[in-house]
């Protein structure tokens, strides 16, 4: 992607941040920039100049209203897209993308699904204390994850997970674990977890008083939250945050198949060009 093109997607992806955040300060939903979104509001004050995405996370109880009051309130030119409400989905987190673009990552282009240039949602769920418990509940989401895109690696594991797609095809199991059982489990109140982005070390695993009060700093030329504790939520993804990498390792992991800041994709145009 040429510069003057990724300028573009990042000035398109600051107006959806815009959007979302116009809509939580009339709702009053609190939200972060987070992940390599707060990594460039604290390192770069506003994209890191080579990435082509957006990531801002909530916390569970604030991302359920968030959610329900976007579907009763829809943002005119703007989807809310999670499985719900996009059939051909098959991501866990949430996204809001704009209508009338598209984006439309190698990976997803023979889905038949909203495309548009987006911002991640993610969602920080309560902490489970049992470590047995936590990590079942991390090994049902990540069977259902798994599961709903059909994914089986080419290492000698593929059979199990053959097996775990079949049975946590129907979702049903992953429903009922979060539906009945999750709410049951005893909770570490301190800490928070975000268990879609599925971990074995824990890297996502972050005490609730390091997001605290949304802090509001430089973006872009606008004002965007970040944790109150930027230090100690960087340091846990990244360690030395503040270091850039290599200039061989500066690009984004989303590579467009086809974009368009003007018209929709579906599976059946060609790349580059509208059918």
């Amino acid at each position: 992607m040429d510069e003057e093109t990724l300028k573009r997607v990042q000035q398109t992806v600051n107006e959806i941040l815009l959007v979302i955040d116009g809509f939580c300060r009339k709702y009053q939903v609190p939200y972060y920039l987070f992940y390599g979104s707060e990594l460039g509001a604290v390192r770069h004050h506003g994209f890191i100049p080579w990435d082509n995405d957006a990531d801002i996370v909530m916390f569970r109880e604030d991302f359920e209203r968030f959610r329900e009051l976007w579907l009763q309130n829809p943002v005119e030119g703007y989807f809310f897209q999670d499985v719900e409400t996009d059939k051909g989905y098959t991501v866990k987190f949430a996204k809001i993308r704009k209508n009338n673009t598209a984006f439309a990552e190698v990976e997803n282009k023979d889905l038949e699904m909203h495309h548009g240039i987006f911002v991640d949602i993610f969602v920080l769920d309560d902490y489970v204390k049992n470590r047995f418990l936590r990590r079942v509940t991390e090994l049902i989401t990540m069977f259902d994850f798994n599961a709903k895109r059909q994914y089986v690696p080419s290492h000698s594991g593929r059979y199990l997970y053959k097996l775990t797609n079949r049975i946590f095809k129907s979702e049903k199991i992953c429903k009922w674990w979060y539906r009945k059982v999750f709410p049951k489990l005893k909770k570490d109140d301190t800490m928070c977890s975000d268990i879609i982005s599925y971990t074995f070390r824990h890297k996502y695993d972050f005490k609730r008083e390091w997001l605290g009060t949304p802090q509001y700093v430089e973006y872009d030329g606008f004002e965007l939250p970040v944790p109150e504790n930027t230090h100690e939520t960087l340091k846990v993804c990244y360690g030395d945050y503040m270091t850039p990498p290599p200039e061989d390792k500066r690009f984004s992991n989303h590579k467009p198949h086809y974009l368009s800041f003007d018209h929709e994709y579906h599976p059946n145009l060609k790349e580059g060009g509208h059918v």
